[in-house]
């Protein structure tokens, strides 16, 4: 062990370990295969990658994230280990070239996803590796109970078969022990040592307010922030949205989704993280291997569609171990709308026979045959052709590419889009010299408000219709206006690659993977329901809430969430009677709305509203029209 805490030092600087590290270590080194449950900030990839540093060879990392392969491949190099990464979009010739590296260049980590160990050549090449240790990051979407359960995870097996005596290491945040259990079982873990710490985050604030107005709820908690944040919204229009309303607000943000090139990416994160711009606000694009430790808040401004969800984006908050709050603000809508969108809208057995057949008769697809064929797809010419409900049908379609039937590529439900960068006289100036561009800019004007302030979707199968033009046409347009800089645009010609992975059998196919359709629906319906009820139950800690959901049992209240600060906040009736008596000196001077009154005092706001309804109920003030309150 000396040695590794040689290497701990050497190259990562530190001198101890953080809690179970060591143990797990340990385990990895004596050839035993190995769970490391750790929350997010545990410290999961120094599990792996000091015991890979300590022994001849090369690990083997199987990640599903490539941003996350990047990051840590980039570090390693900087530190100045050995390490590559098998990533899309690669020509074979490169492929070989890196498998050669990986073979011959004494590399210490060879990073991939799950897809790669498909190819043969890949396969080929690891036989003859002198392979140290495999590592499954993320290990939980092995399992079909997880919550990011990928067919092409249980590929890992393979490498179990090609080398049967190297021990696999499994590294995950977030496994019920449902999860875990089918987890070990589908790795083919042989008498596995278990590490599992404690979820509890003693330093991070769980708090959750049903708010209308929750911009403004927004602005107060981050106007006095000296930290970083993040704000996780549903949609990409929303990131844009809420990140101007900040930026007028006074709060320096920038927004992130997963629309945007990698080279915006890049340059967002890092005026983020090196405090140039305080805060992100995000679809849950951004996420995994975004490790800053100076977060004070993450605010989600919708509900999650998981408990497993919510707490990895929350626990992006405080890893530093410094206070940090982790907030959900949501109203009766967003109830509603969680469940319409994940629930309501799930497909059942039929509904994918339906889509599956539609799919394969709209691609004209014999039986029997079809296999690794590959088609550009338009989605919304597809459900435009069969009068399909879009959400439905979308649902159905990433259900078919996630119990592997079909392979749909990354750029699925990415619209083209397109924002004007000169002023409308400029536009309309710019338009007098080609009639051709005058009718397609301004039918897109025409239909398209807000074009000039944001990124804006389009849909060129709508302009076609309306100009009478073709698609090559406004595409060439197009073009044409953002090389003379009039609009930046971002154009998905189609929404996706669609390949077929399996023959068309209809019935026959969809029958065969029917069982687990309807268990993953059963999942689905458990996690809203259960990420309803952590929001509804106000009288358990939430901390303790959480991690009991994880199946730990015995957290005790953390004290600082916002049910604990709620039961032990009451108010004594003296303190009561001081609150009331600066109300009413407040509205001696003015009239006062509640968010103006609760602006000017020190206590809670909920104390604060309490008050000043028993105050009414007494007759010593009242309301006017305008939400303003004034003594009576």
């Amino acid at each position: 062990m000396t040695n590794v805490h040689n290497i701990l030092t050497k190259y990562w600087g530190y001198t101890s370990f953080k809690p179970m590290q060591e143990e797990i270590i340990t385990s990895v080194l004596n050839g035993k295969d190995t769970v490391a449950l750790l929350p997010t900030g545990g410290g999961k990839s120094l599990c792996f990658q000091i015991p890979a540093m300590a022994m001849d060879g090369i690990c083997i990392v199987v990640s599903p994230l490539v941003a996350l392969m990047g990051d840590q491949v980039n570090a390693l190099k900087e530190k100045g280990i050995k390490a590559l990464k098998l990533t899309g979009g690669i020509s074979f010739d490169e492929l070989n070239t890196l498998l050669d590296n990986a073979l011959y260049g004494n590399y210490k980590f060879l990073y991939l996803s799950p897809e790669r160990l498909q190819q043969e050549i890949v396969q080929n090449y690891i036989k003859q590796m002198n392979v140290n240790l495999i590592a499954v990051d993320e290990a939980h979407c092995i399992s079909q109970w997880g919550n990011d359960f990928r067919p092409a995870y249980k590929n890992i097996t393979i490498l179990r078969e090609i080398h049967p005596l190297v021990p696999i290491i499994a590294l995950t945040a977030t496994a019920t022990p449902e999860v875990l259990e089918d987890t070990i079982s589908e790795l083919k873990m042989e008498l596995p040592a278990v590490f599992k710490d404690s979820f509890v985050r003693e330093n991070l604030s769980y708090q959750v307010f049903k708010e209308d107005d929750k911009l403004y709820r927004t602005e107060q908690l981050l106007k006095n922030s000296s930290g970083s944040a993040i704000i996780y919204v549903r949609n990409r229009k929303s990131t844009i949205e809420i990140s101007d309303q900040l930026n007028s607000l006074g709060i320096s943000a920038t927004f992130y989704h997963g629309g945007i090139s990698a080279k915006e990416k890049a340059q967002k994160l890092q005026t983020w993280r090196n405090g140039s711009i305080s805060t992100m606000v995000a679809t849950n694009a951004f996420g995994m291997g975004i490790d800053h430790p100076n977060v004070r808040f993450v605010i989600h401004l919708q509900i999650p569609e998981s408990l497993e969800s919510y707490f990895q984006e929350a626990g992006r908050a405080g890893r530093d171990g410094e206070y940090a709050s982790a907030v959900l603000l949501y109203n009766e809508y967003d109830k509603i709308y969680v469940k319409q969108q994940f629930v309501e809208s799930l497909p059942t057995t039929s509904d994918l026979k339906k889509i599956y057949r539609t799919l394969n008769n709209y691609f004209q697809i014999p039986y029997g045959e079809g296999e690794y064929t590959k088609h550009n797809f338009g989605f919304s010419e597809f459900s435009k052709t069969y009068n399909l409900n879009t959400l439905l049908a979308y649902n159905a379609l990433n259900s078919l590419d996630r119990l592997g039937i079909i392979q749909l590529s990354q750029e699925f439900g990415r619209k083209s889009t397109v924002q004007f960068l000169i002023t409308s006289e400029e536009v309309l100036n710019y338009f007098e010299k080609d009639i051709t561009t005058s009718v397609i800019g301004k039918t897109i004007l025409r239909i398209y408000g807000g074009i000039f302030e944001m990124p804006t979707s389009i849909n060129l199968d709508l302009i076609a219709s309306k100009t009478g033009q073709s698609i090559e046409t406004i595409i060439s347009v197009l073009k044409k206006m953002e090389r003379d800089q009039v609009v930046e645009m971002m154009l998905q010609i189609t929404d996706a690659t669609l390949t077929f992975l399996v023959p068309r059998e209809d019935e026959k196919t969809i029958n065969v993977i029917s069982r687990e359709v309807e268990a993953l629906n059963r999942k689905k319906v458990a996690q809203v329901n259960s990420v309803i009820h952590y929001i509804e139950n106000t009288e358990t800690c939430r901390s303790v809430q959480l991690v009991s959901y994880f199946g730990e049992t015995t957290a005790a209240k953390c004290g600082i969430c916002s049910v604990c600060k709620k039961q032990n906040d009451n108010l004594s009736r003296k303190e009561m009677q001081q609150l009331a008596k600066q109300i009413l000196l407040l509205l001696e001077g003015d009239d006062l709305s509640s968010r103006e009154i609760s602006e000017r005092l020190t206590f809670a706001e909920a104390d604060i509203l309490k008050v000043i309804r028993a105050l009414m109920d007494a007759g010593k003030i009242k309301i006017d029209p305008k939400n303003k309150y004034f003594l009576n």
